[in-house]
Order: C-alpha cells, then structure tokens, then sequence
C-alpha cells in the first residue's frame, strides 16, 4: 500500500479541446488531479461575461506513485501523453503545486478585464481604431478612457464591449 508521501505530482497533456473529458475519465479511474482555474472577464458577442478558465489550457497535474498503472493513462479518452523529459516523466515539485493551489483557489474574485493605465483601443463607433488610457472603471461598469482630441485631452465613458486592449 503506497502512502501519500510515496506520491508525485506529475504533468499531462490533453487532446486539443479535449481537457474537460480527459479530467472526467480520470477522476472516474480514481486519480488525483489538479487542474488550476481562474474566473476572468470576456466581452463575447459585446456581453460582458465572467467564466471559469483553465490556467493552463489543454494541461492537467496528476498525482502519481511509482507502482500506479502509468499504462491507464495513455488509454484514458482526451489524455495525449505524461509530459517527460528524456524519455522520463517529470516530476513536478509538491510545493509549486500547493502554492497553483493556494493561488487559484475556489473563492477567488474575478480577473478585471480593464485596470487604470490600460492602452486600449475604441473599436466603435465615431472614435473607432483611436488609443485611449484607461482613467477608471465605473460601478456600472462603464470603462472611462483618456484621450486626445483635437490637441486636447478628453475623458469619455465606454461599454467594455466597444474596448479592446491595444497592442
């Protein structure tokens, strides 16, 4: 019987687009998985929507001990491969795996998707294709912009959908 301590973390690679099955298969084979995800704005179809992300897309931690059947891995629907190095497989230290966990946890707030500062570019209406400065976000979440016209500065509140980060 293997103890925790015995236990490895280690890295898969899933099939392109194929990470939710793979993570599936492998909780229901009884492996120990960490996948780490982070809640982040995105304007879809000029909709502000907040959604869960991998971290590290199509990339799946597994733990592992030396007398696991490795062979139910390469079997295993959406899983690719164990990624290795010199034909072996790579261990990945247990303390960068807890500090992804401690990072990415559960109750994390969602990413902004503008912060004061930010370049972006207008991509509608009058000011279409003309850089800005992000000055602020308001509570109704309208994004207000820095910038020059006509030799003068000016401050203009936008919808995040009609922004984009430039550059």
């Amino acid at each position: 019987m293997s103890t925790v301590s015995d236990m490895n973390w280690y890295l898969l690679q899933c099939k392109p687009n194929q990470q939710t099955r793979a993570e599936e298969h492998l909780i229901n084979q009884g492996f120990e998985i960490y996948s780490p995800e982070i809640r982040a704005e995105r304007i879809i179809r000029r909709q502000r929507i907040v959604r869960v992300e991998a971290v590290f897309p199509g990339y799946v931690f597994i733990r592992l001990n030396p007398a696991s059947n490795w062979r139910a891995l390469h079997a295993t629907r959406g899983v690719s491969r164990l990624v290795s190095f010199n034909g072996s497989p790579h261990i990945v230290p247990d303390d960068l795996v807890q500090s992804l966990q401690q990072q990415y946890s559960a109750d994390q707030v969602p990413t902004a998707l503008f912060r004061a500062g930010d370049r972006v570019q207008i991509m509608e209406g009058c000011f279409k294709h003309i850089d800005a400065i992000v000055k602020a976000v308001t509570s109704d979440e309208r994004i207000i912009v820095l910038m020059t016209i006509l030799h003068s500065e000016q401050m203009i509140a936008f919808p995040a959908g009609q922004l984009a980060k430039a550059g």
